[in-house]
């Protein structure tokens, strides 16, 4: 793993690439998601740090399945290198085999989709650099004076694994920040609106979690039943999912960056 001394990591960009039964070989689609993003990042790869995680289906032993896993990360490391990343941009290389599977590998539609490699591309910058962003607190957004009723506020890095409302580990401090305002200000009613990305026209993906057409009301749902479950009363919390209705970026978007701005959650100021 490689060694980086004095950053600040920000700007986390996530996707997957999924693979054929017992196979470690890039497919077609998976070759050109990487070039996509390769290409769209050119400028900016020097300073991101790469995180590769494989994983496989249940069927065969656990031996054998840790073993694919690393041989899926290998090749998708090499497909890098290959296209011009460097060796010391590269962070965790990690087969995790069958034990993170996101569902219950009944049916062939289940375990395709845990036969993947996710990849996290963090962009570093120098500690000592200032990042130019307005970036504050949400708690000091929302006790803005300017912030009011039917105030937007996207919520930055909850990010779900590709075409599901399940959240990527790294959603956490979002939202324990958005459980945090809502537990600081016991009057303020939001609206939890979620949108995608890549989709002509407005409408909504499908979740392949439950195979219905609503992938961006699904993860509205998500975050808000985050917030229920940790104690906040259901009549201060609703969802709503727009779909590809409102992108920040129109369709079809130029670039993983496009992507990601469009692939979003935001909260809406209903009651302050």
């Amino acid at each position: 793993m490689a060694s980086f001394l004095c950053v600040v990591l920000y700007s986390q960009k996530n996707f997957t690439l999924y693979f054929d039964f017992n196979k470690y070989d890039l497919t077609p689609r998976a070759q050109s998601q990487l070039d996509s993003f390769m290409l769209a990042e050119k400028t900016t790869l020097s300073k991101m740090i790469i995180q590769l995680y494989g994983h496989c289906d249940a069927i065969g032993s656990a031996t054998y399945n840790d073993k694919l896993s690393k041989q899926r990360v290998a090749t998708v490391k090499k497909y890098l290198k290959k296209n011009g990343l460097d060796e010391q941009n590269i962070g965790d290389e990690i087969g995790y085999g069958k034990r993170q599977p996101l569902n219950e590998n009944n049916t062939d539609e289940e375990r395709q989709l845990n036969r993947r490699v996710e990849i996290r591309f963090m962009e570093v910058i120098p500690s000592g650099m200032t990042r130019i962003s307005g970036d504050i607190s949400l708690k000091e957004k929302i006790a803005d004076s300017t912030t009011t009723s039917g105030t937007n506020i996207i919520l930055r890095n909850i990010n779900f694994y590709g075409g599901m409302h399940q959240f990527l580990p790294e959603s956490e401090p979002m939202l324990n920040e958005l459980l945090d305002a809502m537990r600081t200000y016991p009057k303020l009613v939001i609206r939890v609106e979620g949108h995608i990305c890549c989709q002509q026209g407005n409408a909504d993906g499908v979740d392949h979690e439950t195979g219905i057409d609503n992938l961006s009301e699904a993860r509205a749902k998500a975050v808000m039943d985050y917030l229920l479950f940790n104690g906040i009363e259901s009549k201060r919390v609703s969802f709503e999912g727009f779909g590809h209705s409102t992108p920040i970026y129109p369709f079809p978007e130029r670039s993983e960056e496009e992507r990601t701005q469009n692939r979003r959650v935001e909260i809406r100021i209903i009651k302050k």
